[in-house]
């Protein structure tokens, strides 16, 4: 991706990542060098994220800026990083002055030690923390990445139906291109409306900025694609 990056829309990434001229050779040497065998390559750079979540913050205060309180619902572990920042962008924008912001938190286990595969057709989704008092609320739920859907699905319908806020929304930072998905998933995924999204990424297993392969790379400032063959034999 060497053309100019329109910020103000959905970002697709290409196999290849995106290339903004930095230098990540230094920063994947900071990385142990038992870890560098489970990297294949920097997929979105750390400027670019932070381009993006700055224009998504715009439409967020564009969208609420006559509502009197937004909770912003962080769905655990993985949204953690995006969602920080995106409420510190909120905030240096100024465009919800008017506006209480309050955060909840939602921890859901899907896949759990296992490793998902293409074929599957649904997983069963244990949710152990939700908010509670979202009624007539207005909801913005808070995801990192988007792949099979079956997580994000399953916590929007218990939400509407145990909680009843005045409005769910879903502002997920990136949704994953799936090859061949079967119906089901297929279903399910046009099904999940995503309001806000940052980035679109190739059927790729990914990690950094708050998202781990196998609890690796969590801390990463940027998001890599990893080895995937590490992970399928570990």
């Amino acid at each position: 991706m060497n053309h100019e990056i329109d910020y103000g829309n959905i970002i697709k990434v290409p196999e290849e990542g995106i290339n903004e001229a930095e230098n990540y050779i230094e920063a994947l040497s900071k990385i142990s060098s038992d870890k560098k065998n489970r990297i294949d390559r920097v997929l979105i750079p750390e400027k670019c994220l932070r381009k993006r979540i700055q224009a998504l913050a715009q439409e967020i205060c564009r969208d609420y800026k006559n509502a009197e309180e937004l909770i912003l619902v962080i769905i655990l572990k993985g949204a953690f990083v995006f969602a920080s920042d995106l409420g510190r962008e909120i905030y240096k924008i100024g465009g919800l002055q008017e506006t209480e912001i309050r955060y909840g938190f939602i921890k859901a286990m899907t896949y759990g030690k296992e490793i998902k595969h293409t074929e599957e057709t649904t997983r069963e989704v244990k949710i152990e923390l939700m908010p509670q008092n979202l009624e007539g609320k207005d909801v913005l739920l808070i995801e990192d990445i988007v792949d099979q859907g079956f997580t994000l699905f399953e916590i929007k319908q218990k939400m509407l139906k145990e909680q009843k806020p005045k409005s769910l929304k879903i502002c997920a930072l990136i949704n994953k291109r799936l090859k061949n998905p079967p119906k089901e998933v297929r279903e399910i995924k046009n099904k999940l409306i995503l309001d806000y999204l940052g980035f679109e990424i190739p059927d790729r297993w990914i990690a950094g900025y708050g998202i781990d392969a196998g609890e690796d790379f969590r801390h990463l400032p940027f998001i890599i694609s990893v080895n995937e063959n590490y992970y399928l034999n570990k």
